[in-house]
């Protein structure tokens, strides 16, 4: 399946911050559509529904509800493979995501704010790798 036929899943419980990521990624990356979601169970649904079609996965790490890591894992269980990025507006230092993060594995960690060009720029480095999941710190 070409980019242009995949998706990128982006789930945020800020609405604002939301519209501004999904905007950049239309505008930006060469990939069919964005589906952005404030509710992680409904992307949940969506996922399940659609997962073959999803090049990447970005969520927010805090949201109420269901947290990030919990969103990931249940990802995951659905497709091991599907590729994950995790962000949040909290300092937390790698130890402390590693643990918790424990068997989940995300293909990257991204600090916010985070301008919509890094963002664009983290994501299109994901969806072009062929790398397997990874935690990668350099960011």
């Amino acid at each position: 399946m070409a980019l242009d036929q995949k998706f990128v899943l982006v789930v945020d419980d800020e609405p604002d911050i939301l519209h501004v990521i999904k905007q950049s990624l239309e505008v930006e990356v060469g990939i069919g559509q964005v589906y952005a979601f404030t509710r992680p169970l409904l992307a949940l649904e969506h996922f399940k529904l659609n997962y073959n079609s999803c090049a990447i996965v970005l969520s927010d790490m805090r949201m109420p509800g269901m947290t990030g890591f919990e969103f990931i894992k249940r990802i995951k269980q659905i497709d091991p493979t599907t590729k994950v990025l995790l962000m949040s507006a909290f300092e937390i230092d790698d130890t402390e995501l590693s643990m918790a993060l424990g068997s989940i594995m995300i293909d990257d960690f991204v600090q916010k704010p985070v301008s919509p060009r890094q963002l664009t720029s983290i994501i299109q480095r994901h969806i072009v790798s062929n790398v397997g999941n990874y935690y990668n710190t350099s960011i």
